[in-house]
């Protein structure tokens, strides 16, 4: 091509006439690409696109999840009829509008804080004020945006709740409750365990009076609500009912406590509960310890007795012993030892007497004797 162009431009000024114009020569643009034409742009682009949307129908499971497709509004199930659970790893659906997959973790533990009886001020002051301007009264206000719970001695209490929940049944939990599409994905089925829990907590602390609500029975209120030894009763028994395909963990109370508005009477009771706790510490102090003292006198005077017991039985014993002797020794000779027992009785008699006074029988005359410590003279004659 290059060389025929030179050959048209060297025989050009031989060809022409002279003293004729010279004419330019032409340049033919080359050829256009045919694959860079915009028909052929707009078909790479539709091929990429759907390439990209079957590719987009690849999805992954991990481990401790399954999924459920929904091919045209309906789940996919097995042979079986039952839906069909796809397990950890990687899957292929035919790719959105024509399937959904909803993938539902098995293992993974959620938790639902509750906070209806427990809002904060500040989050609705600003409302709660526009609606008090246009009329409406305090009370109602208090009560749609600063709710409360009753205890059974019909005091008032805020209190805020977490329960812990697993998922046990995939498609029970997909299928049970409607999910409006404005919202977040499964917001309907938190909003009914939500409900449910706040029909338990209102039962459970109209049953409880105030003491048991914000002190001593936090443990048996959630376990009224839900217990790990009764799974079926309680806040489980009604989300069974409604197959909700969720299985509880745990119930904890995260606060319990009064409204501002009593703030200053129950900080009194408060105070009052602390100096009854310390002067019910403070006498338990002093009973132990006069506790102590007592069982140590006891002991004192037990020891004391049991002392006195082995004493009386040594001296019963050394007397038993000794009028067993003398016993013997009467039996060999009566009179002698009965003498011998009148002088020793009648010797310990006369050493605590001062006088002696000797009467007869028909005696006028009393005879009196010096104490017996003195030589003593008996009379012959009366």
């Amino acid at each position: 091509m290059t060389s025929t162009a030179t050959e048209s431009f060297s025989s050009a000024p031989a060809a022409a006439a002279p003293g004729a114009a010279r004419a330019l020569p032409v340049l033919q643009p080359p050829p256009a690409n045919r694959w860079l034409s915009a028909q052929y742009a707009l078909v790479y682009f539709f091929l990429g696109v759907v390439l990209v949307w079957i590719l987009s129908g690849w999805y992954k499971v991990g481990h401790g999840e399954v999924a459920l497709v929904q091919r045209l509004g309906q789940y996919l199930t097995g042979p079986d009829g039952k839906p069909e659970l796809m397990e950890a790893g990687l899957h292929y659906h035919l790719p959105w509008p024509v399937d959904r997959v909803y993938i539902v973790p098995l293992s993974r533990a959620a938790l639902l804080p509750i906070t209806d009886f427990n809002t904060s001020p500040a989050s609705y002051e600003q409302h709660r004020k526009q609606l008090m301007r246009a009329g409406m009264p305090r009370q109602v206000v208090d009560a749609i945006y600063n709710p409360y719970l009753i205890t059974g001695d019909q005091n008032i209490l805020h209190a805020q709740i977490a329960v812990q929940y697993e998922i046990s049944h995939p498609f029970a939990y997909l299928t049970s409750v409607y999910q409006p599409p404005n919202l977040a994905p499964g917001a309907g089925r938190l909003n009914v365990l939500r409900l449910l829990t706040d029909h338990q907590l209102i039962r459970k602390m109209a049953a409880a009076n105030v003491e048991e609500a914000l002190y001593s029975g936090h443990q048996k209120l959630e376990s009224e609500i839900f217990s790990v030894t009764r799974p079926h009763r309680g806040l489980q028994a009604p989300i069974d009912a409604l197959g909700l395909g969720i299985q509880i963990q745990s119930v904890s109370l995260k606060s319990v406590r009064w409204p501002k508005a009593v703030d200053q009477a129950f900080s009194a009771v408060l105070n009052a509960r602390q100096r009854e706790d310390r002067e019910i510490q403070d006498a338990k102090k002093t009973a132990n310890t006069l506790t102590t003292l007592a069982m140590g006198e006891a002991e004192a005077v037990v020891r004391k007795a049991k002392a006195a017991a082995r004493r009386r039985v040594n001296e019963a014993q050394g007397e038993s012993q000794a009028f067993s002797q003398i016993y013997a020794q009467y039996r060999v000779n009566p009179r002698v030892i009965t003498l011998k027992l009148l002088s020793d009785a009648l010797g310990g008699v006369m050493r605590h007497v001062d006088r002696v006074f000797f009467v007869q029988p028909g005696q006028q005359i009393l005879l009196s004797l010096p104490p017996p410590k003195k030589k003593i003279v008996v009379p012959t004659a009366p």
